[in-house]
């Protein structure tokens, strides 16, 4: 009787979540949080705008719900309904806990989880039995043993070290101006219209530089520092370099950055910029 309790409750919590993502009462976004640039979303509204921004995916995670639900209202169904659900209960377990959603619905997740667990526990031996079965009569050779162990350790090794790479030296290449600066002071004033409002130099891409104009539109270009004779040139297209843009020095005395050098279409001008934190 309290395994029955149990499914048809669990189905029910399920259900609900499920056709609140199809009928529109989750993930849908505010319009003030939409308005608001990306460093300061919250967590919570964070992941609502992520899984809301794909009608398919959210409607998808929705039918696995309810298909999950109406699973455990059937004894013979009521093992797949679980094993189905239990990991993408626990998904939302820790999107929930380390993305900050609701406190509550953390709570209901857990319970949903536990009670997954409560109604597959039965079957741990049949389960253990099907992704842990027993070894055969016949061992492997020590030597064969090795070999594979030696292939595991390899592959973590390469792999490792190959997104290690691509992580530190492909993506990055740090320069001593990365980071975003606003420009606060323009000379000639009368050019303050010609340059960007913030500039972005991307220690996450290396080279690439990011313009936000005062309408707020962002242009991305390529650029190179010398960091020895304090050089620093842009150019118009990101690795494809074209027209260039500006070139000239920096002086760095941070949180205050000074280029002054020659701007494309527009002459010889300082730029003072501030850097945001």
């Amino acid at each position: 009787m309290a395994r029955r309790l149990i499914r048809y409750a669990s189905a029910l919590v399920l259900l609900v979540y499920g056709f609140a993502k199809i009928n529109g009462s989750q993930f849908t976004i505010l319009d003030s949080e939409l308005d608001k640039p990306m460093g300061q979303v919250s967590g919570f509204w964070l992941t609502w705008y992520y899984f809301g921004f794909s009608r398919f995916y959210g409607t998808f995670l929705a039918l696995i719900q309810i298909a999950g639900a109406v699973l455990l209202t059937f004894h013979r169904t009521t093992l797949l309904g679980a094993c189905m659900l239990a990991p993408v209960l626990a998904n939302i377990i820790l999107i929930d806990i380390f993305y900050g959603v609701d406190p509550g619905a953390t709570g209901v997740a857990i319970l949903l989880f536990a009670a997954m667990i409560g109604l597959i526990a039965p079957q741990r031996g049949e389960l253990l039995a099907l992704f842990w079965p027993s070894r055969g009569a016949a061992a492997d050779s020590t030597a064969l043993i090795t070999a594979r162990w030696g292939v595991r350790v390899a592959m973590l090794a390469i792999t490792f070290g190959f997104t290690y790479w691509v992580a530190n030296f492909n993506n990055r290449n740090p320069t001593p101006i990365d980071g975003a600066w606003d420009v606060v002071q323009v000379e000639p004033q009368n050019l303050t219209t010609q340059v960007p409002k913030t500039i972005f130099f991307e220690y996450n891409r290396a080279s690439m530089t990011v313009f936000k104009t005062s309408e707020g539109s962002y242009a991305t270009h390529h650029f190179e520092v010398d960091s020895k004779s304090h050089q620093v040139q842009m150019w118009e297209r990101w690795e494809g370099k074209g027209a260039e843009i500006f070139q000239g020095n920096y002086t760095l005395t941070d949180p205050e950055l000074t280029l002054n050098g020659t701007w494309q279409g527009v002459g010889v001008l300082i730029l003072r910029l501030h850097r945001r934190r």
